[in-house]
């Protein structure tokens, strides 16, 4: 089976660098986890390693993942619940290539978001291949859309920015939800825009990466009226408060 490509984050000029992130995105979790016994004949795992095209193929027996694909292979206990396995914030990433003298594989946890991002980051192992859904996803007219992480202190900056400026905003952030991340990698794909970190900002269709004030202010002129609740909006300093016919 396969599953959707994961997102592809980039940083650009004024965007969140890596040594920005706190030690648990930066890092290797330092929590006790559960040790991970891999073997060759263990048959309670599943192996999820990345083919050429950019998907994701999951097999059931390790002998079943190939050669070329076997230096980063997520493995998921399944004797474990999601709940052990702290599924919505790890991953196990096993390097098959190298087997230990009493038969076991290296195995480590590491952070979900690290590993997602870094991996995709190379643009030999990137693809252009459009996930499921993607044809659902579109740009709202009337807001910008600023994708970010909770850590990232210049999304703040960018959030402070459009709020000073009266530019209608909507926050997505892409570690913490996967539809976030789906939508911003299929924007990327559609607009091939090449990412790096955050923030990112879709303005009416076009994506900018890190925090320009001159662009910000440009691309935002073709904003329409925004229609409906849902964006964020704080009047310019010293204007008169907005009062409601």
């Amino acid at each position: 089976m396969q599953s959707g490509l994961l997102v592809l984050l980039l940083a650009g000029a004024w965007g969140c660098p890596d040594e920005e992130q706190p030690d648990e995105a930066a890092k290797e979790p330092k929590q006790d986890f559960t040790e991970i016994r891999l073997t060759d004949d263990a048959d309670h795992f599943l192996y999820t390693y990345l083919l050429a095209d950019g998907t994701f193929r999951t097999v059931e027996r390790l002998e079943e993942v190939p050669e070329e694909a076997r230096e980063q292979v997520i493995v998921i206990d399944t004797s474990l619940s999601p709940e052990d396995r702290l599924s919505s914030k790890i991953i196990y990433v096993a390097d098959l290539t190298t087997r230990r003298e009493d038969g076991t594989y290296p195995c480590r946890p590491v952070s979900r978001f690290k590993f997602e991002r870094d991996l995709l980051r190379d643009p030999a192992r990137s693809s252009d291949a459009m996930p499921p859904g993607c044809e659902k996803v579109t740009s709202p007219p009337d807001r910008v859309v600023l994708y970010v992480t909770s850590w990232c202190g210049v999304c703040k900056a960018a959030a402070d920015f459009l709020r000073r400026e009266d530019i209608p905003f909507v926050e997505r952030d892409v570690e913490k939800d996967s539809q976030a991340q789906l939508e911003l990698r299929c924007k990327a794909l559609k607009t091939g825009t090449r990412l790096g970190g955050v923030p990112v900002l879709d303005i009416a269709g076009t994506l900018l990466v890190g925090f320009d004030r001159d662009d910000i202010l440009r691309l935002a002129r073709k904003l329409k009226a925004p229609a409906g609740p849902g964006s964020q909006r704080a009047p310019k300093p010293g204007s008169p408060p907005t009062r409601t016919p």
